[in-house]
């Protein structure tokens, strides 16, 4: 069995604090790209999901409060979207060899579960995808400095870490490569005490151009990753986080989340572990390529 635990796979109100003093990222009011959600009840077949592609709507993610989990998805940018939902194999290996040959027709994994992985092509794209897993181990796997090692060999071979899996005990980090050429620079920092100074650290980063990955777990430390697209044209980004009060269901998410997709920020995810969980919200300026998409993860 396969089990994602991070993608690396989004109260109505005002338009949420600023999570920092942010810097080059702009004035915090409207980004260069408008973004907007909508929700679909589970389970979401092909053919649903394809009527929202040619709308423009990309998967982002599955939300769930109160027992009511719903897909969510983003319009970001002008481009329709096709999709292919597959059954999930029943090993790993064979769970890979299905990623990687999806890849190569274009195909990005976009979601799984025990039952069926969904896939998702800009449509009309020759754009393709090459995938390679690193299995790190059991309970946390390697100790993090194994981990940085490796990643930043990926990260300047033009690999980005799109999921982290967990199959039979062991954690496996699926790494994906466009046909695009593209390299990236990884920083790696241990969290920060409390939310305010987590949020600041994030702008700060942002402000470098690094935009915050995801938070990933090892047997000897806990890490924040942070990822810079260095390719000639994109490395001018610079990203500018704000935050906004849990929601309590999936409508009032969408509605935040709209609110704050009109003034540019994309959803980035709930940050939790200081106490009251927020929802994140991110502001790319001069944005090109990968970093640019919104992602709708959690951490």
């Amino acid at each position: 069995m396969v089990v994602c635990l991070s993608a690396v796979l989004v109260a109505c109100g005002g338009g949420g604090e600023d999570a920092g003093d942010g810097g080059n990222g702009g004035d915090g009011s409207t980004g260069s790209r408008v973004h907007r959600y909508v929700d679909m009840a589970l389970p979401a077949s092909a053919a649903q999901l394809n009527a929202q592609g040619l709308l423009g709507y990309r998967y982002i993610g599955l939300r769930g409060y109160n027992g009511a989990t719903r897909t969510l998805l983003v319009n970001d940018t002008a481009v329709a979207y096709t999709y292919e939902v597959r059954a999930t194999p029943a090993t790993l290996a064979a769970f890979l060899d299905d990623v990687k040959a999806q890849g190569a027709r274009g195909f990005r994994l976009a979601r799984y579960d025990t039952q069926d992985a969904t896939y998702v092509q800009v449509t009309n794209s020759t754009e393709k995808f090459t995938y390679e897993a690193d299995v790190r181990g059991a309970a946390g796997g390697v100790p993090v400095a194994n981990f940085v090692a490796n990643a930043n060999a990926r990260a300047a071979a033009g690999f980005h870490l799109h999921f982290v899996l967990l199959s039979g005990g062991q954690y496996v980090d699926l790494w994906e490569r466009s046909s695009v050429p593209a390299t990236y620079e990884l920083r790696f920092e241990a969290p920060a005490a409390s939310e305010a100074a987590q949020l600041a650290r994030f702008d700060t980063y942002g402000q470098a151009g690094f935009r915050m990955h995801s938070f990933l777990q090892f047997v000897d430390a806990d890490v924040w990753m942070y990822e810079r697209d260095k390719t000639t044209g994109n490395e001018k980004a610079t990203f500018r986080y704000f935050t906004g009060a849990a929601a309590s269901s999936v409508p009032e998410l969408v509605a935040q989340a709209n609110q704050h997709g009109a003034l540019g920020r994309g959803f980035d995810g709930a940050l939790t572990g200081f106490g009251a969980t927020r929802h994140l919200y991110v502001l790319a300026a001069n944005c090109r390529g990968l970093l640019c998409d919104v992602r709708g993860q959690s951490y």
